[in-house]
């Protein structure tokens, strides 16, 4: 009786294991087909193409006491020259094809739209060419929720500034983001669905910084300066120089 009442429970559990395992299996089915979209829509390309503003991506060829380049000063931005942030003093990035024996004298303006003065900080360039970061200061007012901002990155090549600056020049405008968006934007780069540009190249230039040889973050970073509306063509190989030094 014990051996017909045990052989009875192994049936009863080996049933209840099959009934289990189908269960399981259809309703992975149901929720890959209900996550696939979500993939998917992760992997789409970064679209940062928008209508512009008066601006420039790029410094053109150089001139004056400045010796040529292979690469011009470029500002690492839409070419629409603008993009949102959500941090109140944000970092800017730019490739900077020059040492600073060669351009010992930079500076960084930054303007409302009536163009009145909100930050002029003269710098130092990084010892060696390369992306370099301008990053406002703390004691430096913060950005203002939905305000557009003006700015303007200048070298020159003389210390007498006796002939005009290379320079590039575009826009920003700080908005207010969820902390559930912020929490996800890197892992998505959902910072393109409100073109938070300012925010995903200094996060990406943050983790290049950090893991120089993480070939993902590499390929993200290409992927991200050849998004759509920003067709960025520099060199991945062009080393991450770091911030400016504030004079």
């Amino acid at each position: 009786m014990n051996i017909y009442k045990l052989f009875s429970k192994k049936i009863i559990i080996c049933a209840f294991i099959t009934l289990l395992l189908v269960f399981l299996q259809g309703w992975m089915q149901t929720a890959q087909s209900q996550f696939l979209p979500l993939i998917v829509a992760s992997q789409q390309e970064p679209d940062f193409s928008s209508t512009g503003r008066p601006g420039r991506q790029t410094s053109g060829e150089s001139r004056g006491n400045c010796p040529a380049t292979k690469l011009p000063l470029t500002a690492l931005m839409p070419t629409s020259h603008w993009g949102k942030t959500a941090i109140e003093r944000p970092t800017f990035w730019f490739y900077v094809p020059y040492s600073p024996q060669e351009a010992p004298i930079g500076e960084f303006v930054l303007q409302d739209v009536e163009r009145n003065d909100i930050a002029r900080m003269p710098f130092i360039l990084p010892q060696t060419p390369g992306f370099a970061s301008v990053t406002l200061p703390d004691e430096r007012t913060p950005l203002e929720i939905e305000k557009w901002y003006r700015w303007y990155f200048k070298v020159y090549c003389d210390r007498q500034r006796s002939s005009s600056p290379i320079f590039t020049q575009g826009w920003v405008q700080r908005i207010a983001l969820s902390s559930e968006l912020k929490e996800q934007m890197y892992k998505d780069i959902i910072y393109t669905a409100d073109r938070v540009w300012y925010d995903a190249i200094a996060d990406l230039a943050n983790r290049r910084l950090a893991q120089p040889s993480n070939a993902q973050i590499v390929a993200d970073w290409n992927r991200l300066l050849k998004a759509k509306g920003v067709e960025i063509e520099l060199p991945s190989s062009e080393a991450i120089a770091g911030n400016v030094i504030f004079e």
